[in-house]
């Protein structure tokens, strides 16, 4: 391809938004939320009931069966990363079939890479609700921007922004509000074409922004899935 075929950089902020892959970075990152609360759930019961029933003998085997359950749970995520994601990454759990019971706990117990990925999958919760929502801040904001020319007109709708009780989208029954205070800043309310019009652009824009600001996240993300599943496979 010459200098002159090549797209250019207008092209290339433009054409994130019907890319595929900006659609499954965003869907991996949608999942932290759900997967984050799951994880801590699973990982954080476990953990706290089997230190409490210790002197009982019971959390040895309840804490063992955290590890691996940490161990399987690397195979979800791996194939979550590398379907969405398209990252290169595998993960292998230890086979317990090859081991006797005694010997399959000693070898759980024994392998760091199972402790770093319960510390991994309970940094997800945190992880995943601060996705949550600079993703939901970050997306119906614009895009709800970016309708304006053709809902604004609509009983019911509603743009105010930079009042002194802060910022507010009403859409009908959904409500998007941030009730900061602007200080001295007059309160704008888009309820003509033109005001609709230049919301829609600058919509467009912040869309733009997000979507690149969000696949960057997902590259990191993905970046980091490799180096722990690759190093934690490597360590076996």
């Amino acid at each position: 391809m010459t200098a002159s075929q090549s797209p250019s950089l207008l092209g290339r902020i433009v054409s994130i938004g019907a890319a595929e892959q900006t659609y499954r970075n965003l869907a991996y990152l949608f999942l932290r939320f759900p997967l984050g609360i799951a994880y801590f759930t699973l990982f954080f019961t476990g953990i706290v009931l089997g230190i409490v029933l210790l002197p009982l003998l019971v959390g040895v085997p309840i804490l063992i069966g955290v590890l691996v359950a940490a161990d399987y749970a690397g195979v979800i995520e791996a194939r979550i990363a590398d379907g969405l994601l398209g990252v290169d990454v595998d993960w292998t759990p230890t086979d317990p079939s090859a081991l006797s019971v005694t010997e399959y706990a000693k070898t759980i117990v024994a392998t760091p890479r199972n402790y770093g990925l319960v510390v991994y999958f309970l940094a997800q919760f945190v992880v995943g609700v601060i996705l949550f929502i600079a993703l939901t801040t970050g997306l119906i904001i614009p895009l709800a921007l970016l309708v304006a020319p053709l809902v604004f007109w609509i009983p019911g709708v509603r743009y105010q922004f930079l009042g002194g009780d802060g910022s507010m989208i009403t859409l009908g029954p959904m409500e998007v509000e941030n009730s900061l205070s602007t200080g001295g800043f007059d309160m704008v309310l888009i309820d003509t074409a033109p005001e609709a019009l230049v919301a829609s652009v600058v919509g467009a824009v912040v869309l733009l922004v997000a979507l690149h600001v969000f696949n960057g996240v997902a590259s990191v993300l993905g970046w980091l899935a490799v180096g722990l599943f690759d190093a934690g496979d490597q360590n076996r």
